[in-house]
Parts: C-alpha cells; structure tokens; sequence
C-alpha cells in the first residue's frame, strides 16, 4: 500500500494507494492542501481514481468537490449523505476498490449520520467515529449519541484489536493508534453502559467550530469553488442557521 498522512490544523487526510496499479484514492481532503495531494500522489507516481469524505464535515472546507473537478474522478460519501451532488454514493460492507486496495465500508453514524470508517488491510480510516483518546461530539447536525454508542460498541471496537487508527481529526500530533490502545486507554469508551455513554455526550458542552454554517452549506452543496468558499469565509458571510440545517 502506498500511504501518505496530511496534517493540517488538526485535520488529518490521507493519500493511499495501490503500488501495483498506480491507482489512488485521497480521504477527507482539505481545502487548503489540493496542490499538496496532486504533488504528493504525481511524486509517488499514483493517480487518483477516488475523492471520498468519511462524513459531512462541519469544522472546515472539504476539498472533494474540487479535486473532483480538477482530475475528472467521482466524489465518494455513505448514501446517508445530505449533499445531492455526489457522484458515487456507497453502503454498509461495500467496497471501495482502488487497483488491488479494497476500502471496506463500515457505516458508523453517530457523529453525523453519514459517517463511515473505512478498513484498509491492517488500518482503518475511522473518521471521526473513533479519534484518539476519544470519539467524535454529537451535538452538531444529524449527531446521535445512542447510534454513535452502537457504532462504536458493536461494529467498530470489534475490529482486529491489532487495526492501526487513522482519525480525521487529531489536535496533538498524534499520527495514530490501534483499536487495542483506543479500547485500553480511551475515557470515552469507559462508560460501556449504553445510557452512562449517552449521558456522558451529552454533557459535553463543547464550543461550536469556526464557520460552521459556512463549513457545512459548502460541504453539503458541494458546488462552489475554492476562492468562493474562502472568501465567503472570510467575510463572515450568514448563511443558515443551525435549525435549518438539522
């Protein structure tokens, strides 16, 4: 497997792919980092074949769209997705083949209810169903925290124990972890009880993202460029409220 982990401002995407095939596939990519992905799989000597988001992001600008557009390759969300314009929509046990790599479909709502973790030989891309040290909120739009409880508690910690995890998101620098270590160390996976968990997200009280608004109109309209989303950023530009988004 041919595998390339970006880091920016917390947010984590992935550049993996097939060494036999040359074919590849970008996971959760970020705005910021489109020349960065290009560079790094025409460096490598991969084409992408796939542009796919584990979920409805709400903290920052996907870059699916437009990496889309630029290479002439589908968009990949779970069918549970609100954004109408994505080219291929996948469900639970599908797979994702990109050359000989299989990407197989777990759906894990709960943080939204499109989020999916993808398992890839002896990885999975968990989103953010699973991060390190902890789980992904579910106060934002279309978050559960009973379905982020079955997600995790029956599907995604029965995984091998040995699976590397590889989170959307991480905000100290962490590359990754492995199912073992989350079930071990994790205090979010301490309440096993299934209303002990959902008390305990609920409670969470946690600051909304920056733009969310703007983050999630663009992510789920999947329909303007790049500089319109910056500068509607930018300008703090009122797009909806959370209300009509749920």
């Amino acid at each position: 497997m041919i595998f390339e982990q970006i880091a920016t401002g917390g947010c984590q995407s992935y550049l993996i792919g097939c060494g036999d095939t040359c074919a590849a596939a970008v996971i959760d990519p970020e705005v910021s980092q489109i020349d960065r992905y290009v560079a790094l799989a025409s460096r490598d000597g991969m084409r992408i074949r796939f542009v796919i988001d584990t979920h409805t992001h709400a903290d920052h600008f996907s870059a699916t769209r437009e990496l889309a557009r630029q290479l002439d390759v589908p968009t990949v969300m779970h069918r549970a997705s609100p954004a109408p314009r994505v080219d291929m929509r996948v469900d639970d046990g599908e797979m994702i083949v990109v050359g000989k790599l299989r990407l197989q479909v777990l759906h894990t709502p709960g943080h939204t209810s499109d989020s999916m973790c993808l398992v890839a030989e002896d990885r999975v891309f968990s989103g953010d169903t699973l991060l390190i040290g902890a789980t992904g909120r579910t106060d934002l739009p279309t978050g559960d925290p009973e379905a982020l409880y079955d997600s995790l508690f029956n599907h995604v910690l029965r995984l091998d124990p040995a699976l590397k995890v590889y989170p959307a998101h991480d905000y100290k620098g962490r590359s990754h972890s492995t199912i073992a270590q989350e079930i071990a160390d994790n205090p979010r996976l301490v309440k096993q009880n299934r209303a002990a968990f959902v008390e305990m997200m609920r409670g969470l009280n946690l600051t909304m993202p920056t733009h969310i608004t703007e983050a999630l109109r663009t992510n789920m309209s999947g329909g303007k460029t790049v500089a319109q989303m910056l500068s509607e950023a930018a300008a703090s530009v009122p797009f909806m409220s959370l209300a009509e988004l749920e």
